[in-house]
C-alpha cells in the first residue's frame, strides 16, 4: 500500500474556486453596502438643503407671498445664495460622484395643487 500524503492538483483547484467566490461575493456585497451608504448621504444633504431653502423663504416672506398670490411658477434660488445666507455649508460634496455640489444649482420650489411646497433640482 502507498503512503498517501497531500492533496491532489484537482482538489486544490476545487478549494482555490470556492474561496475566490467567496471573496467575489463578499467584494461584491462591501460594494453595494457602500454604495447604499452614499445614496442615504445624498438624500441627506438634499433634505439639508430643502430645509435650508425652507428656511431662507420663511425668512424672506417669499412662501407667504407664493400662497397669497397662488402662483404655481416656480422660484429658483441657487445654492449659493443659502451658503451666503449662512443656511448651507459652502463644500456640500455629493458623496455619490465626490464632486462639489455647484453654487449654481437651481432649487425651484413652486405650490402643488394641495398647497405643499415642491422642490425640485436644476442646474
Amino acid at each position: 500500500m502507498k503512503n498517501k500524503k497531500g492533496f491532489t492538483l484537482i482538489e486544490l483547484l476545487i478549494v482555490i474556486v470556492l474561496l475566490v467566490s467567496i471573496v467575489g461575493t463578499s467584494i461584491l456585497g462591501i460594494d453595494e453596502i457602500s454604495k447604499k451608504g452614499r445614496e442615504k448621504q445624498l438624500s441627506e444633504i438634499i433634505k439639508q438643503i430643502e430645509m435650508a431653502t425652507d428656511v431662507y423663504y420663511e425668512n424672506n416672506e417669499v412662501y407667504k407671498l407664493m400662497l397669497l398670490n397662488g402662483e404655481i411658477e416656480s422660484r429658483c434660488t441657487r445654492i449659493y445664495v443659502l451658503e451666503n445666507e449662512g443656511l448651507l455649508d459652502t463644500n456640500l460634496i455629493n458623496p455619490v460622484t465626490n464632486a462639489r455640489i455647484p453654487g449654481n444649482l437651481c432649487v425651484n420650489s413652486s405650490l402643488d395643487e394641495n398647497g405643499e411646497i415642491v422642490h425640485n433640482f436644476e442646474l
